[in-house]
């Protein structure tokens, strides 16, 4: 619609707006007889509110951490399989908040949380958190989680740790022997050969353990191979901050190929930790661009772990005393120019500049606990999971289709990134997915050294977390409305960005429109409550993007509020225009802040400007209009607010003509309010205990939005 024409059909609609209002007067009583205003009936001074303030402890100190751990908080268990080797998250469910601690694992803090939250899971990803959940009540306005280190999930092992009975070895004839396709129904080696016999040049390993005795020694091995205590500890604070353990890995880690040197040079790699209860053999292979291998049948692998377990991640695992990897361990890789023929004639240090380097993992190449609770190294179980996770595109291997993930296209199994120490200096991170039933890839990490040899890897990404709610309004304020609420519903999401510290020093916030059929020009706002430094970069995607990278930069006419002295911003004036776009306010802070200096800063309202030069306001009950408001509205028809006394957009009644209904979206009322039968039809028609939510005050069925009859 053109410019003109929308100006003249405003004009019209802003001239009917007090004949519409008039004209409904008597509607509310339909919906409700205790809803119809008399002079003797006062205002519901009940504030609609779907939240709740309590204040949050969140405790992880007893585990080793490497910055500031992000937890997220549930109101259901969201873990599945939890306990188990295949735990996963449900990423259907949602969580309410999201938060980092603070550098020692400590967190606390007034936050807002939904009403309806009484037992709240706290649950983490970290890394080396063995105790992923904690279930706490809230009681009297606190909620308290406190982590108990049961012995899992230290820091390094020491090498003490590691079975020392048994000879040195490389006979791999007691070990599955990582060659054949297997019936995952009888556990039985079909015959039919998928890869060559694993390579064993670099030496031998204890029999028992699988421990290696090539590993390097810091005494006698080049320095630059090995790394320092403290990168160790930056390489896991990497770690930690791009993996989330039991939840789906990013795709940008995902994505990267395998690693390519940019120059001559030897490597080495470093064991930092084996995420699983498996016992996995790790090898490695080589290849140009032209010898690109197809099939798994084109490697020629060689070992490097036999046995990557380090006994650190499940204590209720059974290693049979096969700890066969200490965090930390070195190995120095070796190039083999003429592998292909068998031979390992002209064995040497260097790898040539163009080398791509690729890593294969046998899923319980070592062995595992069978059915029976037995350890062996090829008993049936070993047999059925005959899983392979390799790091190239379209070779990895997976034999059971009952997986989740049954991986038929050979999917690489690796996440990589590259940890960046104060200096600079780029180090390869890899990090190892060892079955088909979840994409963290998490359970096995190492890292390789030198510094700056490898081509760029993904940059780990700043902490992030997100919260979403839902604004809806009722727009024939001040007149007794129809109440079905859905005359502007904006889902909103608070995004905000971390440092290593744990602190906000960005919060971007996404404004998304909805509406039912709306007779009215209803416009869209967003006053930002904040009183700390920060610059704003305004963007908009349009309906039915999905990434953020989607957005383009937009201008929103912006003014000071002269009544709260905050910035406001019209993100439409007339939603319908451009019905499902999403506005996009991002705050970056001039220092980083604590949680509880950025809490609730977005207050989105609806508005429509007059022809006296102000504009009409509803904001959710109790919310202080802006500076440009006509005033002169309160106290007519059905609204009875008292500004003097603070007491904003109220009126008789059990129906609010805005409220905020906390942790949830707006897709959960594509089939109640937002539908086609949803016009004109009180919300308590969709939604049963409203008005018992609401006659009591909020005092019952908090949950009241979560349970339609629709469902």
């Amino acid at each position: 619609m053109h410019n003109t024409v929308k100006q003249l059909f405003r004009a019209g609609v802003y001239a009917g707006i007090l004949l519409l209002s008039t004209s409904c007067k008597d509607t509310d009583a339909f919906f409700s007889n205790s809803d119809s205003r008399t002079d003797t009936q006062t205002a519901n001074t009940f504030n609609f509110s779907t939240t709740q303030k309590l204040d949050l402890i969140v405790d992880y100190s007893a585990f080793k951490v490497y910055g500031p751990v992000r937890f997220s908080v549930y109101n259901v268990n969201p873990i599945v399989g939890e306990n188990t080797d295949a735990e996963y998250i449900d990423e259907s469910i949602e969580p309410l908040f999201e938060a980092f601690t603070d550098e020692h694992g400590r967190y606390d803090a007034t936050i807002t949380l939904p009403a309806y939250a009484k037992v709240l899971y706290v649950v983490t990803r970290y890394l080396t958190i063995s105790q992923r959940r904690m279930a706490v009540e809230v009681v009297n306005g606190l909620a308290k989680a406190v982590a108990q280190n049961d012995g899992g999930a230290d820091t390094r092992a020491v090498a003490t740790r590691a079975k020392t009975a048994g000879t040195s070895t490389n006979d791999m004839s007691q070990m599955y022997n990582f060659s054949f396709k297997i019936n995952t129904s009888s556990g039985s080696n079909t015959g039919t050969r998928i890869c060559k016999d694993w390579h064993t040049p670099l030496g031998t390993w204890n029999s028992a353990s699988g421990r290696p005795d090539y590993l390097m020694n810091r005494a006698t091995s080049n320095a630059g191979l090995l790394f320092s205590e403290s990168e160790i500890d930056g390489l896991y604070e990497a770690a930690c901050k791009a993996l989330n353990s039991s939840s789906t890995s990013k795709d940008q880690y995902r994505e990267s190929a395998d690693l390519t040197l940019i120059k001559d040079s030897e490597v080495s790699i470093t064991g930092l930790g084996s995420f699983t209860c498996w016992l996995n053999s790790l090898g490695y292979y080589y290849y140009t661009d032209a010898t690109k291998p197809t099939k798994i049948s084109d490697l020629d692998i060689i070992m490097l772990f036999p046995n990557t377990q380090d006994g650190m991640r499940y204590t209720n695992c059974d290693y049979n005393g096969s700890i066969g990897m200490v965090r930390g361990d070195a190995i120095q890789l070796m190039y083999y120019p003429n592998i292909k023929s068998g031979s390992y004639a002209g064995a040497t240090k260097i790898f040539p500049k163009g080398t791509k380097i690729g890593f294969m993992v046998k899923s319980n190449g070592w062995g595992c606990i069978d059915q029976d609770h037995s350890f062996n190294y090829s008993g049936w179980k070993t047999k059925k999971l005959n899983i392979w996770a390799s790091s190239t595109e379209g070779l990895s291997y997976c034999g059971d289709t009952g997986y989740r993930y049954p991986n038929t296209t050979g999917e690489a199994r690796t996440a990589k990134f590259q940890y960046v120490d104060p200096s600079g200096k780029k180090y390869a991170i890899i990090s190892v997915e060892d079955a088909c039933d979840d994409k963290d890839y998490d359970d096995l990490l190492f890292a390789l050294t030198p510094a700056n040899a490898f081509a760029g890897l993904a940059d780990v990404e700043d902490g992030k977390s997100s919260s979403t709610g839902v604004y809806a309004f009722e727009d024939r304020w001040p007149s007794r409305g129809d109440y079905d609420m859905n005359d502007l519903v904006v889902n909103v999401k608070d995004e905000r960005t971390f440092d290593n510290n744990g602190k906000i020093k960005k919060q971007t916030f996404y404004f998304t429109t909805y509406q039912n059929k709306v007779e009215l020009v209803n416009g869209l706002a967003v006053r930002l409550n904040t009183s700390q430094s920060h610059t704003v970069a305004m963007k908009k995607m349009a309906k039915g993007a999905t990434a953020t990278s989607q957005a383009v930069a937009a201008t929103y006419e912006t003014y000071t509020d002269s009544n709260t002295g905050k910035k406001v911003y019209y993100l439409a004036d007339w939603v319908e225009d451009d019905l499902g776009a999403t506005y996009i306010l991002e705050l970056t802070y001039s220092s980083a802040q604590t949680a509880d200096k950025v809490a609730e800063v977005a207050q989105p309202f609806l508005f429509r400007k007059l022809d006296n030069g102000k504009q009409l306001e509803v904001h959710i009950p109790f919310e202080k209009p802006t500076s440009r408001m006509d005033t002169s509205l309160f106290g007519t028809e059905a609204d009875m607010s008292n500004p003097s006394t603070g007491e904003y957009y109220v009126r008789s009644g059990l129906y609010p003509f805005a409220f905020y209904l906390s942790g949830t979206k707006a897709e959960a009322f594509f089939d109640t309010i937002l539908s086609a039968e949803g016009e004109n039809q009180a919300i308590n028609t969709f939604y049963p205990t409203f008005l018992t939510w609401s006659s009591s005050r909020g005092a019952r069925n908090e949950d009241w939005y979560l349970k339609s009859n629709k469902k």
